[in-house]
């Protein structure tokens, strides 16, 4: 009887001291787990909210006059009668150096044009409207204030690559640096 008691005892013993072996395993790693999640939550930023934009709350409204070439790209802005707002003027001038101004047939006439960018708070909408103001007096053949902007970024960033390229780089010699240099 000894013998079976002490056979039934055994491996009831072991279940037991592996169970709380494997909790206090369990209990240990989620202990040291737990510093290092909440290290990462404290280090993940909050997320921001997004930016609010400001639309005005009055009519703006900004003219410009525009010379166009032969393919009816804007190559010099005249003159502007700008609004009060200085945001509106900006978008209406980069707005306008932009533009392609054809017919509906999709001809292209150099002339001078107006442009008219008028803003409704209600819509929150700009209606640009275009008009001939003259035909030809302009060079047909004058490159578009964008491709004149291009251009010049594109000659600034060269410019910039070879000064990149013409600075003194010139580092010592490995030998000079890896041997000891006596000391006086």
């Amino acid at each position: 009887m000894r013998f079976v008691r002490r056979g039934v005892r055994s491996p009831l013993k072991e279940l037991i001291a592996r169970s709380v072996a494997l909790r206090a395993v369990a209990f240990a790693a989620v202990a040291l787990a737990a510093p290092c999640l909440a290290a990462r939550a404290q280090t993940t930023p909050a997320p921001h909210p997004s930016a609010t934009i400001a639309l005005p709350k009055v009519q703006l409204h900004a003219e410009l006059f525009v010379d166009t070439n032969k393919l009816g790209q804007v190559s010099r802005v005249v003159s502007i009668k700008p609004s009060k707002d200085k945001g509106f003027n900006t978008q209406a001038y980069g707005n306008a150096a932009q533009a392609f101004i054809r017919t509906p047939n999709g001809e292209a006439v150099p002339g001078l044009y107006r442009l008219t960018y008028d803003y409704d708070p209600a819509t929150q909408k700009v209606r640009r409207t275009v008009d001939l103001v003259k035909a030809g007096g302009v060079d047909p053949n004058a490159p578009g204030i964008v491709t004149l902007l291009q251009k010049n970024l594109d000659e600034a960033q060269k410019h910039q690559a070879q000064a990149r390229a013409q600075a003194p780089t010139k580092l010592p010699d490995f030998d000079k640096i890896t041997q000891p240099t006596p000391s006086h």
